[in-house]
């Protein structure tokens, strides 16, 4: 699509991804590009109506990837505007499994970082025992250890919230992009070897053959 070009949306519509869903109407809803990567979609007054992020819209500007529910179908900008056939499904869960990989070992650095304070308060107490008499340098190796458990404490924290933003993120695009090209339904998160060794699609109301 081109900015200010505008399509509609449904199971008669313009988009290239074919959509059967019940829950759709035939023509659902218009979509314009505002600007690249951004759009506005519109109802056009359909049966099920339009949801992002769990609030029924009448019109909304959002993004390519932004999740959203036409009826009972999960759906996103992006998959509307590829032809699901044309979707690699092994290279979705390679790119998927890659990101996941990255944040679980940042999560295990986490686990590192909430270690440090308990082995700088054994080496701490430690070092004062045998160290009581200069004032000064436990008082200096008091803030130092003080100041190294805030800043773990609090690195942590922060990465550990990241993670799960990114993850949040990443999980609801998944759900976009790691479906059957046959009902559109998303295909759970089990690597795309296990769904090809089993040839057909898992959700019990299609069952089609996986390319």
């Amino acid at each position: 699509m081109n900015i200010g070009e505008e399509i509609i949306i449904g199971r008669m519509g313009q988009q290239p991804m074919r959509i059967s869903d019940a829950s759709v109407d035939p023509q659902h809803a218009i979509l314009r590009m505002t600007s690249p990567g951004t759009y506005q979609i519109e109802d056009m007054g359909s049966t099920k109506g339009i949801f992002v992020f769990g609030m029924r819209i009448k019109r909304k500007t959002i993004k390519a990837g932004t999740p959203i529910l036409l009826g009972a179908f999960k759906t996103s900008v992006q998959q509307l505007l590829q032809d699901a056939y044309s979707i690699d499904l092994q290279t979705v869960w390679d790119a998927y499994e890659k990101e996941k990989r990255v944040w679980d070992r940042k999560a295990m650095f986490v686990n590192y970082l909430r270690i440090i304070p308990s082995i700088l308060t054994m080496l701490l107490a430690m070092f004062l025992g045998q160290d009581m008499e200069n004032s000064t340098r436990m008082g200096i190796t008091v803030g130092l250890t003080i100041f190294v458990l805030i800043v773990s404490m609090v690195a942590s924290e922060k990465l550990m919230a990241k993670k799960n933003l990114r993850m949040a993120e990443l999980n609801a695009e998944m759900q976009t992009k790691y479906v059957c090209p046959h009902c559109h339904r998303f295909l759970s998160f089990t690597p795309y070897q296990i769904l090809k060794k089993n040839k057909y699609c898992p959700n019990p109301n299609c069952n089609c053959p996986l390319p």
